[in-house]
């Protein structure tokens, strides 16, 4: 994509505006070779199941427009739940969607687990992988390694709590792999993730690698899209989009704004983390449509925090690419 428009709408109807210092205005093509028709997905990021006492509630709602809107397949970007039976319901709902579902690892998803016991609980074929959908590629990374000393080493059980420096890395195996499948596909391509592949401070820490290998086929890169983080963001650099999708749930807070009235005293015995989760009072999620004569229109949700607000209780916006709310935008992105 040498030349593109991108246009940000912040938030359901806002304004329209063009970032004219990154992107650039184009006609786009008439086509996309291989594609076989206007096609749609639901986006979901960040539930953690296992820290809401809602999240069944909330990824019904989601399953629900998604079922009233017939999209073509739905993914979760990760953080999502554990192996646990108790979660049975919850991925009972998730599998209410009977069209294609796609999984990426997050980094909490081993909390408890390995990897092959998340695969095995969410029947996901392998941790990373592609697939092709009516003449578009996606691409699904593993970003869940630990590296030291020269070597990669599987996020399992908690063994991530770790040295920061350490962790969110890209195996060189799967590196290779992504390389030649980018290389091989002829198709427009979307590049998912949990952790992102651009940002500065909570990105993949072998990041570098993989954006080379994407601006080498930029042509073909529609954009990335990612969760970890619970920002809305969009980040353009050299030729690539970067796409952060906000927790369908909540904003961390650390222990100094910890806060025990927006929900019931009882629930706060069950969900122990749950004083530090500056919660948002309707799911966010996103519905992307691609048109192969050239764009991609995202349309998000935008909610309100439950009171008090992480603000109310002092705790900073956050610097531009890590400023926190209860959003996630809307964007038209050509291609």
């Amino acid at each position: 994509m040498k030349r593109r428009e991108f246009i940000n709408r912040m938030g359901l109807g806002a304004t329209m505006a063009v970032w004219p210092t990154t992107l650039l205005s184009f006609t786009p093509s008439n086509s996309v070779k291989g594609a076989t028709g206007v096609l749609n997905f639901g986006i979901v990021a960040d539930v953690h199941k296992d820290l809401m006492p809602d999240a069944n509630a909330r990824l019904e709602k989601f399953i629900d427009e998604a079922i009233d809107r017939k999209v073509d397949f739905i993914i979760q970007l990760g953080d999502f739940c554990m192996a646990d039976v108790k979660n049975m319901d919850f991925l009972d709902i998730w599998n209410t969607y009977k069209g294609p579902k796609y999984h990426v690892l997050g980094n909490h998803d081993m909390d408890r687990n390995s990897k092959p016991e998340m695969l095995d609980f969410w029947g996901m074929p392998k941790t990373y992988y592609s697939y092709d959908f009516k003449g578009f590629h996606f691409i699904v990374l593993d970003a869940n390694f630990l590296y030291e000393d020269g070597k990669f080493t599987d996020y399992n059980k908690s063994n991530f709590y770790v040295d920061s420096s350490l962790r969110t890395f890209i195996n060189d195996e799967q590196i290779e792999w992504f390389r030649a499948d980018l290389e091989a596909t002829k198709l427009p391509t979307i590049v998912f993730s949990h952790q992102s592949l651009w940002h500065y401070q909570w990105g993949v820490k072998n990041r570098l690698t993989l954006q080379i290998i994407m601006e080498a086929h930029k042509a073909k890169v529609i954009c990335c899209m990612n969760g970890h983080n619970h920002i809305d963001f969009h980040h353009h650099q050299n030729g690539i989009d970067y796409i952060e999708i906000n927790s369908m749930s909540y904003q961390w807070m650390e222990d100094k704004y910890k806060n025990t009235d927006r929900y019931p005293k009882e629930m706060y015995a069950s969900y122990k983390w749950l004083p530090n989760l500056a919660t948002y009072k309707d799911p966010l999620y996103a519905f992307a449509c691609l048109d192969p004569r050239g764009s991609m229109v995202i349309e998000g949700v935008e909610s309100e925090w439950i009171a008090p607000s992480p603000f109310e209780l002092g705790m900073p916006q956050g610097i531009l690419g890590s400023e926190y709310s209860a959003r996630i935008s809307d964007y038209d992105l050509r291609f």
